[in-house]
């Protein structure tokens, strides 16, 4: 039996994870839309969530450093549970 380490783990699934992400960019590039004559993905949108994306990532990374993690875990379920419910 195999014994992973913890980091060598995190690496390995980061790598397939990464791989997936830019096999699927690779395939939705050759793909046209159904009904249009205009690529299916829609770059405009992609350049519109970046920065907001960047922004989410920078503020949640600062908060889980300041808050216990017990509070992350309720806040993040009454937020599902917000969400669940519309």
């Amino acid at each position: 039996m195999t014994i992973f380490f913890y980091f060598v783990v995190v690496e390995l699934v980061l790598g397939m994870i990464m791989g997936a992400s830019a096999s699927s960019v690779w395939y939705n590039l050759r793909v046209a839309h159904p009904t249009k004559e205009v690529p299916i993905l829609d770059y405009d949108l992609a350049l519109l969530f970046q920065p907001m994306l960047m922004l989410g990532i920078t503020v949640g990374v600062s908060l889980s450093v300041v808050f216990p993690f017990w509070l992350i875990t309720v806040l993040i379920i009454i937020l599902f549970i917000g969400l669940s419910n519309h």
